[in-house]
Formats: structure tokens, C-alpha cells, sequence
């Protein structure tokens, strides 16, 4: 949805995509639980401030405009914990004119729509391969990774990929306790309790765009980051 609003300085386009998908995790053991995570997504929004100035990210080729990571399986399939799924991640200037663009990208796990905050967000692997993008080093966290475009799109243009594959790190699997019990009959039962059971893994991604008219100031303003502007239009940290 398109909200026009009065022209600023620097405007901020924020897609919040969310998506999670489904891990399977099989125990071996007798009587041994099987942890089946389920899936969640949630819809993309966007606020354009004004008509001129508008992003898009962009995945697998395509504009987003509802979940994303909607097409990561198939119907009924789980995702299989150290398995790349294709993830090419990307902007593009959906406005008029020139503009310069940043990604926030958060990780995490969720549990009955709460973040779980004792489980890593290093599980989730987003392969970022730079592309002429460059990483914030002193705003990005474990959880958050914030990207920016080193040179300005213009309008109708789109930024290389940042990010070409997504995987679950096989070592959740791992992340697991066990009880053996021994019944009267001589039944031996172990039972498997996952760390992950029951929880989602979470993919946000949140994208700016900021006129490249008096950049630094924009910028400085909009997102309030000291940058430098080269003769070219090359930005860097």
C-alpha cells in the first residue's frame, strides 16, 4: 500500500517481511519425540512517503509483495536443517529518481508469537556476498545486519544481490536432551526432547531510501550515519 505524505529530506521505505518455515528434526531412539516446526509469515508493508522516492526488495527475481520465504518448500515439505535453499535478495528503485538504499535484516526464533532470546540466531545462515553492498560493522549485531548500496540507483534500476542462499545449521539437531527409562516388562524407552521443538525461525527484513540530493546530510538526517560521498557518487562508511 502506497501512503503519500509531505516530501521530505530523506525518506524511509520500511518492508517488513517475516518469515519462518518448518525444520525436521527426527529422533532415532525408541519412543523418542520428533520436533516439527511449524510455519509462519506474516504480510509485507510498505510506507513511501512520497511519489517520487519509492524500494522494493526484490527476491528470487521478484518484487515482494506478501511473505517472504513463501516458496522455500513445497507443500507439506519441512525444511531439512543444513540444506542451502536458493534466498537471491536484492532492492530495487521503484521511484523516479536517484536514491541511495539500506537493508536491515533481523534474525531470530519465535515460540507463540515471543521471541526466544535463549536460542541462537547464528543457527539461521543467510549467505550475504557483498556485490558492491557493504556492511554497517558497528550497527550490526548477532541478530542484525545492516547493509547499505555503495553507489545510487536510479530510478526503475536494481542493486545486485546481497544474499544468494538461506540454510538451518545442521547443528540444531544436536541441540537436544535425552531420558532413558526402563519399564517392568524389559522395555527400554529414550526419549528425545529438541531445544527447537516447537519454534520458528524468523527472517525481517527492513529496507530505507534516502535521495541522493546533498547525501550526506540526507543520510546523516534520515538514518543518522556520518557517511562520505566520493566525486563519483560512491558511498562508504
Amino acid at each position: 500500500m502506497k501512503r503519500r505524505k509531505k516530501a521530505s529530506r530523506g525518506q524511509k521505505t520500511t518492508i517488513a517481511l517475516l518469515a519462518v518455515a518448518g525444520i525436521l528434526l527426527a529422533g532415532s531412539a525408541v519412543g523418542s519425540t520428533r520436533a516439527a516446526l511449524s510455519y509462519y509469515s506474516d504480510n509485507y508493508t510498505a510506507n513511501l512517503a512520497v511519489s517520487e522516492i519509492g524500494v522494493a526488495l526484490v527476491e528470487n527475481g521478484k518484487e515482494t509483495s506478501d511473505a517472504l520465504l513463501a516458496d522455500m518448500v513445497g507443500k507439506d515439505e519441512k525444511v531439512i536443517p543444513g540444506r542451502e535453499y536458493k534466498e537471491e535478495l536484492t532492492v530495487k528503485n521503484t521511484g523516479e529518481i536517484d536514491q541511495y538504499v539500506r537493508v536491515s535484516i533481523a534474525k531470530s526464533w519465535m515460540k507463540d508469537g515471543q521471541k526466544v532470546t535463549s536460542l541462537s540466531p547464528d543457527l539461521i545462515l543467510l549467505d550475504l556476498i557483498g556485490n558492491g553492498w557493504i556492511e554497517d560493522k558497528g550497527a550490526s549485531t548477532k541478530e542484525r545486519t545492516v547493509l547499505y548500496y555503495s553507489r545510487p540507483l536510479a530510478g526503475g534500476e536494481t542493486a545486485p544481490i546481497f544474499a544468494d542462499t538461506i540454510k538451518i545449521d545442521g547443528a540444531v539437531a544436536s541441540k537436544a536432551s535425552k531420558e532413558t527409562v526402563k519399564s517392568e516388562n524389559g522395555y527400554t524407552t529414550v526419549t528425545t526432547t529438541y531445544r527447537y521443538d516447537g519454534v520458528t525461525f524468523n527472517l525481517e527484513a527492513h529496507v530505507d531510501a534516502v535521495q541522493t540530493h546533498n547525501a550526506q546530510d540526507a543520510i546523516k538526517s534520515a538514518w543518522g550515519v556520518n557517511v562520505n560521498v566520493s566525486s563519483d557518487g560512491t558511498l562508504s562508511l
